[in-house]
C-alpha cells in the first residue's frame, strides 16, 4: 500500500525577479535577468557557487553569491548536483529568495503577477488525522490567499474550498485557517480527514 506522504509546493513567479544594477557596458542602470545557470568554483577544499544574471540589453553578466567559501561536504548532495546540472527548479528557488537578494545587496525589480507551482513529494508521512499535508515554500513573498491557492492547485471550486475552511478542516500549526489567510513561506497546511473531501480530490 502506498504511503500517504507530505507534499512540498514551491511557489515560483511566472517571471522571476530581475535585479536592477549599473551595467558597466551600458553605462547606466539596467535589469539583469536570471539566466537559470550556476557558476561553481572549487578552490582547494572550499566551494563557491553563484547564480548568473545577465543584462537584458547587452548580456553582461553579474554573479549573485549562493554559497561562499564553504566546505562542499556540508552541502546537500542533491543540491550540489543541481548546481552542476543547472537545475531550473533550483535556479528558480534561489532566484526568488528575497533574503538572498538582501544578503547580496541586490535591488529587486518589481515582480509581475502570475505564478506556478513546482510540486514534489517528501519522505515525511502525513499525520494520521489529516488526509493531506502541504509544506509551502514562498521565498519570493508573493501575496496569495490560502483559499485561492488550494482551489487552483487542487482543481476544486472556491465555494467547495470555502466549505472546507468554514468546517474547520483546513489548519496550519494546529490553528484553523481562515479562507483569506495569507500564504507565508514555510507554512504547513493540513487538510483534515473527511470522506467528502477524499472523494472530491479523487474525482479531480
Amino acid at each position: 500500500m502506498k504511503r500517504n506522504l507530505r507534499k512540498l509546493w514551491l511557489i515560483v513567479p511566472d517571471q522571476l525577479p530581475a535585479v536592477l544594477r549599473r551595467c558597466p557596458k551600458c553605462k547606466g542602470k539596467r535589469q539583469f535577468e536570471n539566466s537559470g545557470k550556476f557558476r561553481v568554483n572549487a578552490n582547494g577544499k572550499l566551494l563557491d557557487v553563484w547564480l548568473i544574471y545577465r543584462c537584458s540589453h547587452c548580456d553582461t553578466s553579474w554573479n549573485m553569491t549562493i554559497v561562499e567559501r564553504t566546505n562542499p561536504e556540508i552541502i546537500n548532495k542533491a543540491e550540489y548536483e543541481g548546481f552542476l546540472s543547472n537545475s531550473p527548479a533550483l535556479a528558480a528557488s534561489y532566484g526568488s529568495d528575497r533574503e538572498l537578494f538582501i544578503k547580496n545587496k541586490a535591488e529587486i525589480a518589481e515582480i509581475k503577477a502570475g505564478y506556478h507551482i513546482i510540486e514534489t513529494e517528501t519522505v515525511t508521512p502525513v499525520n494520521e488525522t489529516a488526509y493531506m499535508e502541504i509544506q509551502i515554500k514562498n521565498p519570493s513573498g508573493l501575496k496569495l490567499r490560502a483559499d485561492a491557492l488550494l482551489a487552483g492547485e487542487l482543481s476544486v471550486s472556491r465555494s467547495r474550498i470555502k466549505k472546507w475552511f468554514d468546517s474547520g478542516l483546513v489548519t496550519s500549526g494546529q490553528e484553523v485557517l481562515l479562507p483569506g489567510a495569507k500564504i507565508v513561506d514555510g507554512m504547513l497546511i493540513q487538510i483534515k480527514k473527511e470522506e467528502a473531501i477524499r472523494q472530491e480530490l479523487l474525482d479531480v
